[in-house]
């Protein structure tokens, strides 16, 4: 798994589920954050934050290292999910930041889904 050490900064509780190459981070009835390391579009590579498009201005803000979802062309992918790319500078500490973010149930990210709900019960 890529980034294991920031286990050591998520709640103990965390269900995490592996996908194609993909790590799904769920907790408390929510996905929160995705683990992504593929040679295929390693521009996306990093930590991908679950979230809503009212809080990307304020969590980019709080955590500059963090961006909106970009293709080869540069055009912006219309998404609600942010992307903390393994590539920038201050990725460690960009990343332990979100982790604790998480741990003390930031509002501004996760989602709730059937699959999280399921697996966090």
């Amino acid at each position: 798994m890529p980034f294991d050490f920031l286990i050591d900064y998520l709640p103990a509780s965390v269900v995490i589920k592996p996908a194609i190459g993909m790590y799904y981070i769920y907790w408390e009835k929510k996905i929160v954050l995705i683990f992504r390391k593929l040679n295929k579009n390693s521009h996306h590579n990093g930590v991908w934050i679950a979230t809503t498009r009212e809080h990307h201005a304020s969590l980019k803000a709080d955590i500059p290292a963090i961006t909106d979802f970009v293709f080869n062309e540069g055009e912006v992918f219309d998404t609600a999910w942010l992307l903390l790319s393994d590539e920038h500078d201050d990725f460690e500490t960009a990343a332990i930041q979100l982790c604790e973010l998480v741990s003390r149930r930031d509002k501004r990210i996760g989602k709730p889904t059937a699959k999280a709900a399921e697996l966090t019960r």
